[in-house]
């Protein structure tokens, strides 16, 4: 789920503009009486991903603590923007992993690709060195991960994005295809992906023993 449509980011392969719904609040006291249901029914975990980015919702950080204390494994899918290093050691302890979408390995392509300026390309990179560090500093078992959503034109950035994940440390860095709707609103010509598969298996080859390139 989602805790709100809104996003600070405009990436090119963004599925939620299909999946428009009529707008609401989600306030502290609407999600915590949805976190209480779904511990009482029994729901094993809540993921904050796609819709919106959710850690620019006001409640983002008291949802999270809020399921954790119920028992509920708490997780977000984020473009980590506002994740600095005070709001990262504030939320961390209470996931189970958080993934960071981050699309290209260079700075001008993470912008075109992600809309947004290209400094926010060295502000995300450092929120994910301050994660790393943290999770070691406080010995946490959260997952920490980046994510590429990949569209067959931007082959060029699979490499970097391997690359990168190396030497900013996350426990693993993912390559996924891009998804679109029925319509084709995206345009995505699924026949082209076959052509990066030499590239994808050479991603591959960038992983260690605590850093893993995922296809």
């Amino acid at each position: 789920m989602a805790l709100t449509r809104a996003c600070n980011y405009s990436c090119g392969f963004c599925y939620a503009m299909f999946q428009e719904n009529d707008r609401k609040i989600i306030n502290q006291k609407v999600i915590f009486d949805f976190l209480e249901d779904c511990a009482e029914i029994g729901v094993k975990g809540i993921s904050f991903v796609s819709d919106g980015e959710s850690t620019i919702s006001p409640v983002f950080l008291d949802a999270c603590k809020k399921g954790y204390d119920l028992g509920l494994s708490m997780a977000v899918g984020t473009n980590a923007f506002v994740l600095t290093k005070k709001r990262a050691e504030e939320v961390l302890p209470y996931l189970t992993y958080l993934r960071v979408n981050f699309s290209a390995g260079e700075k001008k392509r993470y912008s075109e690709i992600m809309g947004v300026k290209e400094s926010a390309y060295d502000r995300v990179c450092q929120n994910i060195k301050d994660m790393v560090e943290i999770k070691k500093e406080k010995n946490l078992s959260v997952t920490i991960g980046m994510q590429m959503v990949l569209m067959p034109q931007d082959g060029d950035q699979i490499i970097p994005l391997a690359k990168l994940g190396k030497k900013l440390r996350p426990d693993y860095a993912i390559i996924k295809h891009c998804t679109d709707n029925e319509d084709g609103g995206l345009g995505i010509d699924y026949e082209k992906y076959a052509a990066l598969h030499p590239i994808l298996e050479k991603a591959e080859s960038y992983s260690d023993e605590s850093y893993k390139v995922v296809i």
